[in-house]
């Protein structure tokens, strides 16, 4: 037959054995069984809300005495002890400053997060300028904190009003890893002295 590969079957009487030829067939490959497509987990929408850059503590003139004063003895020290006097107006040039920066008033900024990063008023940060972030507890209020990559880069804090906690933590949180930490050394000085 037209191009198979075919013996013939041996006359009756030739030879002992019986030969009988049977086509090859393959089996059909065994379909796979129906796979599920995988559902992509879905992008917690864009939250955008506006808030304060920090949260600001009340400083009476007693604040502002209690920091001049300080700065007064501790410059008095450093030079007693040092007979240098740049390091003593080192210091109440920085107790100046802290007095200004204490008194300053918070802005009330625009803050979005979505699936390209952080954006603080003007300001845009991708995610992937971060390592995680945490959600830090500060008396009443919490704040998000994002921990960056780069090393002399200052974390970036971000306040919300409380009922917006855990949609800005869901959009985040798939994006940064969540990390828990506490308030270091300055932190809690800061907030101890209610700069």
């Amino acid at each position: 037959m037209n191009g198979e590969n075919q013996n013939p079957a041996p006359a009756p009487g030739q030879g002992g054995n019986q030969w009988q030829y049977t086509q090859e067939t393959q089996a059909p490959a065994a379909n796979p069984a129906p796979v599920a497509p995988s559902m992509p987990m879905q992008v917690p929408p864009e939250v955008e809300w506006t808030a304060s850059e920090f949260i600001a503590h009340s400083k009476g003139t007693g604040w502002f005495a209690a920091l001049g004063v300080g700065a007064v003895i501790l410059a008095a020290l450093i030079y007693l002890l040092t007979r240098d006097i740049v390091s003593a107006v080192i210091i109440v040039v920085v107790a100046i400053l802290l007095g200004v920066s204490g008194g300053r008033k918070p802005r009330t900024l625009h803050y979005r997060v979505n699936d390209s990063g952080l954006a603080i008023g003007d300001k845009f940060y991708p995610y992937s300028e971060f390592k995680s972030f945490a959600v830090m507890e500060e008396g009443a209020f919490s704040s998000v904190m994002f921990l960056p990559l780069k090393r002399f880069m200052p974390p970036i804090s971000i306040y919300y009003e409380p009922d917006d906690e855990e949609r800005i933590v869901n959009v985040i949180a798939y994006f940064l890893p969540l990390e828990n930490r506490q308030h270091d050394m300055i932190d809690s000085l800061v907030r101890r002295i209610r700069f």
